[in-house]
């Protein structure tokens, strides 16, 4: 819980909560929230971020692209250890919070919440701007080659359970002739799978490219890494937005028209590019 939540506000959360079903909850604040902050505040924005994310850097200074660009003051709101109900993996671009603690981070904290997938289980209440980034899965070896048809049968690909790909690697495995195939294995994060690749216990990794690029300082072929994105199977992109309260949609607008100006003008690539989140290639 926020640090500098107040106790009426805690227990107005609590009693939103209580005795009913937390998605029944949702219309009791119906009013867009970021439009009555302005008539209070001014122009400002407020970003709840990840500081531990491999985007952090690069997502606080999109942040102020984005605020500059809507002649807004932008401010954060870092979301510390003793939110997590868990803690955030390294590598990662999962934002491992309850629905309940979103709820209220959004309602409390900030007007935008940095870092969300776009996916068909994102609660209702909530809405993603325009991705701001679309990620590719990359098979990364630590040979001269990282085309899967050049591993030799019987050798192990790891992978973050759970992630972009997963399945469909599951599917692909499952489908070739036993004596023609290869292992996978889950690790529970991408850093514990490249640490398995350097030491030899694995041949191959699958993970996003921004894990890779962030891991290696936007530099894999310097770490010793060799990496493509011609996989034998379709993964879809990652794409990650940023997430507001499905009444505030007027923000919402802003953001996505302010992130399609940022792409356009070449700004978010920059950014990357800064922030050691691309290759030396520029991809």
């Amino acid at each position: 819980m926020s640090k500098t939540a107040s106790p009426i506000g805690l227990a107005s959360a609590a009693m939103l909560f209580a005795g009913s079903a937390f998605a029944q909850s949702f219309d009791i604040v119906p009013r867009d929230l970021y439009t009555e902050r302005m008539r209070q505040e001014g122009a400002k924005l407020v970003f709840c971020i990840n500081p531990e994310g491999v985007l952090a850097p690069f997502e606080r200074e999109l942040a102020q692209s984005i605020g500059q660009s809507l002649l807004a003051e932008v401010e954060f709101y870092e979301v510390g250890a003793r939110d997590w109900p868990t803690r955030p993996l390294p590598l990662d671009y999962r934002i491992v919070l309850t629905e309940q603690q979103m709820f209220i981070m959004l309602a409390q904290e900030c007007d935008g919440f940095m870092g969300f997938l776009l996916s068909p289980s994102n609660p209702a209440w909530m809405t993603i701007s325009q991705p701001y980034l679309s990620a590719q899965t990359v098979l990364v070896t630590r040979s001269d080659s990282a085309a899967l048809a050049d591993m030799p049968f019987g050798e192990t690909i790891g992978v973050r359970m759970m992630a972009a790909g997963d399945n469909r690697l599951i599917q692909y495995l499952g489908a070739q002739a036993e004596e023609s195939t290869w292992r996978r294995t889950p690790y529970p994060d991408n850093e514990l799978m490249l640490e398995r690749l350097v030491d030899g216990t694995i041949g191959a990794g699958m993970i996003w490219e921004y894990g890779l690029f962030g891991a290696t300082d936007g530099d894999p072929d310097a770490a010793g890494f060799s990496y493509s994105y011609d996989l034998p199977f379709p993964v879809d992109p990652i794409e990650i937005g940023i997430a507001t309260r499905a009444e505030d949609s007027y923000l919402n607008n802003l953001l996505s028209d302010a992130i399609a100006a940022l792409r356009a003008d070449g700004t978010i690539d920059a950014l990357l590019a800064e922030n050691g989140l691309t290759d030396v290639s520029g991809n």
